[in-house]
């Protein structure tokens, strides 16, 4: 029975997050990470064409365009979505 208690709370501890996931400025400043590393996997990928078919820079100017608007998007998104729930947020406390 203590044995239980004590896995218990061990397991606890290791499953509870220790930052609030809800926490709005961990949630803004994770966009600029993202909207960085879409561009960035976008134009290694595209370099990474250019050198496999020996082509000069098309694929990573393709891509990398790509890269910006999906990461753009997404970050248009994310903002939106967290000022709808913002504007909740602040309806519900009055």
């Amino acid at each position: 029975m203590l044995n239980d208690k004590k896995n218990s709370s061990f397991k606890d501890f290791l499953t509870k997050p220790l930052i609030k996931a809800d926490s709005k400025a961990i949630q803004y400043s994770g966009l600029g990470i993202q909207l960085a590393v879409t561009i960035l996997v976008f134009l290694f990928i595209g370099v990474w064409l250019d050198r496999t078919f020996k082509t000069e820079f098309i694929f990573t100017l393709i891509l990398t365009f790509m890269g910006f608007g999906g990461g753009f998007y997404s970050f248009y998104l994310t903002i939106k979505r967290l000022t709808e729930d913002d504007k909740k947020d602040k309806q519900k406390k009055m």
